[in-house]
């Protein structure tokens, strides 16, 4: 099934930055199979929606957006004024000064944090150079400000009227909003990351940085602790932490009645804090499917909170289930739910109290960069919505539209696990035929690059990149077993994919991102980024089954660039590599099943030797005669280091890492664990491709005994999908929301096996072949090489995406071939900032 949900057909006109649309007719794919209906007059942008505040009327709403402040007339339902920012505006970083009646925002020029005043359509700086990065939300009393600097670990307190910084204040691990008492001398500060580590505690380091700050984990590595800092304004000191759910993120200060309300993104909850006292009175939980599901699973993602005026309603922005939640600010009992557009990160109450308004980062998926048929993989569209406070007939109506929107289970629904054994089973723990799941994940190649060219399957071939000279072993691969021509990936770069295949889940911290000058967490080294349900491995573990890992998630193995053709060379020797390299992670129960001697991503090192050390491993298991019950494994030489002068070519790049998936599956054919395993082949994300249908439409195998032969299944799937049917395989529970709704894959399956081993292929591309110097270039060729030499290749994503797209695009199909535009709908790449530390290894590049 393709999901795809149109929002009220609506103007053609192609939207701008100048011209916000009320709403689109292209919404792009949404591969969590969650339909977006939001209620109230939609307002679509360019770019993301980061927060909005209604002015001093309730016809005025200010809407951060991601390149321009916007100021909109709710009533004429028009924009009244638009004012660039130069930069990217905080995370919730917008409020209203009604002192001088104007907005105040945050923004990141250059890196670096200012506070700026809206006034006479321009944005005037109120204080600069307050950190780097990122920042979060803003929140103002009288002529106080304060702004949460997340990287820093503070607070900057300003006097608004003289356009002075007070000074800084320290909070607990990144800070991320802020409230403001009426008299202006007390804050409190959400963190994401917690309380400072005590002695005692057990910790992990957010980042690879020399200086990154230690977090407190519990025992599967994940940041155990969420507080909210006490601040006295007047001494710039915290007077109290107090504890609550994890990822404290918006809040909302009933300050008549001594109640601040705490949405903690990664507990789906909300806790009260009685002020007079300082401790959590209460703890909400927000999870409309409680009532359905004995133990209802992770990802609603409370972000942000409004009080009505009467205080007697608290609404409960909702990132993972696309909706406002009413919750009774008393009692903690829901009351109803509101749908929005993708993934709401911000709410305002209008001064009049008769509506609320909405923005959403992700609003309707991403659109197009110059045509409504080039679609761009940073072309997000974020909204923002006014709903007028709905009666209670409309509320139920609302109600179960989240419901359906979600695909929210009916209550009672059970499964036997009492069945006949089947490849993929209908409820865990029922018996499946297939003992051993291998999970191979590789890096950003779309659909069409690799397989637009199988006839059989829904392909463009006019977008091949890499086809059967470079992938023979991937193309035999689906043609032989399963065509899958309708897979998309979640995620939209590194940090997102890996959160999703290792935990079907994307936290706030790693989604809006928060991790700006801190980490890039696609290798398990931050612990902020986890989600709270935790891992696969961990389920795994739990339901006593054998895990090995070899690199997914674990951190990148550093290797001087010059090393890979001397790499190759060993290789085509037959040097034994399996005391190569160490390598450990930070995450207790992965490193205890980690393949030591298995790099992680490493682009010098070739996907050939990662192999060799995989079958050697193969050899050691038959003669054991056992092999793990979940296997995963990263394969990184498909994201290639563009035509960097001297580096192997993007297709010998590509070849290595097609040679390597074909001789692991060719291996694990012909080894006696064959009548009983699975091998599952996926990309991260697919943002470094071209797609006719959509940009993360991405390259997804399966191949088994039991896997369809010459098929070609285009059922809906997504890396949820993946993981899902590894669960029920396995007779694991489900992690999340997101791979509880998704749709298994037993579809790809038969119940009789084929046992016909597969022999692998040599790619006709040499995989010694290398980029020409650039002084043998000329023109835009040059350029291309003179620039991927300038490019860090050490993290996956720190060089430039879209420039990098088009490098690979013209060295695969020629310079003077039209690069064509990227179709993208689902999530974005993230804005990505490695720190000054990876920034400068790039330059270097070890050379």
């Amino acid at each position: 099934m393709r999901l795809t949900i149109f929002l009220l057909p609506l103007a053609l006109m192609a939207q701008t930055a100048d011209q916000p649309l009320h709403a689109v007719s292209d919404p792009g794919v949404v591969t969590t199979r969650q339909a977006i209906t939001p209620a109230g007059v939609p307002t679509v942008f360019q770019g993301r929606v980061y927060g909005v505040a209604f002015g001093k009327s309730s016809s005025d709403l200010w809407v951060a957006n991601a390149s321009r402040l916007y100021r909109l007339d709710v009533k004429a339902n028009r924009i009244a004024e638009m004012i660039p920012t130069e930069g990217q505006p905080g995370l919730q970083g917008i409020t209203f000064d009604p002192a001088r009646n104007r907005p105040m925002i945050v923004v990141n020029k250059g890196r670096q944090i200012g506070l700026f005043a809206a006034q006479d359509s321009k944005l005037l700086p109120i204080a600069e150079g307050l950190g780097q990065n990122v920042a979060g939300s803003v929140a103002i009393s009288g002529h106080t400000a304060v702004v949460a600097l997340t990287p820093k670990n503070q607070i900057a307190v300003i006097n608004t009227e003289h356009s002075k910084l007070i000074g800084m204040a320290k909070t607990g691990i990144a800070p991320f909003a802020a409230v403001i008492s009426k008299d202006a001398k007390v804050a409190y500060v959400s963190n994401w990351g917690g309380r400072i580590p005590n002695a005692n505690d057990k910790t992990a380091t957010a980042g690879r940085a020399a200086d990154a700050d230690p977090v407190v984990i519990d025992n599967r590595g994940i940041a155990s602790t969420g507080t909210v800092s006490r601040i006295d304004l007047t001494t710039l000191q915290t007077t109290h932490t107090i504890a609550v759910g994890l990822h404290p993120t918006g809040l909302a200060w009933d300050e008549t009645s001594n109640r601040l309300y705490v949405a903690n993104g990664n507990s789906d909850s909300v806790s009260v804090i009685d002020t007079a006292k300082n401790t959590v009175i209460a703890t909400f939980p927000v999870n409309p499917l409680a009532a359905r599901i004995p133990k209802p699973p992770s990802g609603i993602a409370p972000t942000a909170l409004a009080l009505s005026p009467d205080r007697k309603d608290l609404y409960v922005a909702c990132g993972g289930i696309n909706a406002i939640v009413l919750l009774d600010p008393q009692t903690g009992q829901m009351r109803a739910a509101i749908p929005t557009a993708w993934y709401p990160n911000a709410l305002s109450m209008s001064p009049d109290g008769k509506s609320i308004a909405v923005s959403t980062l992700l609003g309707v998926g991403p659109g197009w960069r110059d045509a409504p048929n080039k679609k761009y993989v940073h072309a997000d569209r974020g909204s923002i919505s006014v709903i007028p406070i709905p009666d209670s007939a409309q509320m139920v109506n609302y109600t179960l539209a989240v419901f359906l929107n979600n695909r929210m289970p009916p209550s009672g629904l059970v499964g036997s696990t009492d069945a006949k054994p089947a490849p993929v089973p209908f409820v865990s723990g029922a018996p499946s035929l297939i003992e051993h799941v291998l999970l191979i994940v590789k890096e950003n190649r779309s659909y069409d690059q690799l397989f637009g060219d199988i006839e059989k399957g829904n392909g463009d071939a006019s977008l091949v990149m890499f086809g059967r000279d470079v992938t023979p072993n991937q193309h035999k691969l689906a043609e032989e077993f399963v065509l899958l021509d309708n897979f998309y990936a979640t995620g939209g770069n590194s940090a997102d994919g890996h959160q999703w295949i290792t935990q079907a889940n994307e936290t706030d911290y790693a989604l809006w991102p928060g991790y700006g000058g801190r980490s890039y967490p696609f290798d398990g080294t931050d612990p902020i980024a986890y989600s709270r349900a935790g891992f696969l491995w961990d389920y795994a573990l739990a339901a006593h089954k054998t895990v090995r890992d070899y690199g997914e998630y674990a951190p990148a193995t550093r290797v001087p660039v010059n090393q890979r053709q001397s790499l190759l060379q060993r290789w085509k020797k037959g040097d034994d590599f399996s005391h190569e390299w160490n390598i450990t992670s930070p995450i207790p129960p992965l490193n205890g099943v980690l393949a030591h001697n298995f790099p992680g991503f490493s682009t010098p090192i070739p996907d050939v030797i990662r192999a060799q050390l995989f079958l050697a491993e193969l050899k050691q298991m038959e003669q054991s005669n056992s092999m793990p019950n979940l296997m995963l494994m990263q394969l990184s030489s498909d994201h290639t280091r563009g035509t960097d002068p001297g580096d192997s070519t993007p297709k010998a790049f590509v070849a290595d890492n097609d040679l390597a998936v074909g001789q692991i599956v060719e291996g694990i054919t012909k080894s006696k664990f064959w009548k009983n395993t699975l091998v599952f082949i996926v990309e991260d994300d697919a943002q470094n491709g071209v797609d006719h249908v959509d940009g993360h439409r991405t390259v997804a195998l399966a191949v088994s005994p039991y896997t369809r032969r010459g098929y070609v299944d285009s059922t809906f799937y997504s890396t949820q999908s993946m993981i899902k049917s590894i669960e029920l395989i396995l007779g694991l529970p489900t992690m999340s929301l997101f791979d509880l709704i998704a749709e298994d894959m037993r579809a790809s399956f038969q119940s009789e096996p084929d046992l016909a081993p597969y022999q692998a292929v040599e790619p006709k591309i040499s995989l010694f072949e290398t980029n020409p110097p650039a002084k043998a270039l000329g023109g835009e060729a040059r350029k291309a090489a003179i620039a991927s030499s300038k490019m860090n290749f050490d993290v996956p994503d720190a060089a430039p995406t879209e420039k990098l797209n088009r490098i690979l695009w013209h060295d695969a199909r020629g310079w003077s071939t039209p690069y064509p535009g990227a179709r993208q709908g689902v999530f974005a790449p993230l804005s990505l900032d490695i720190g000054d530390d990876d920034r400068e290894r790039g330059e270097s590049k070890h050379k």
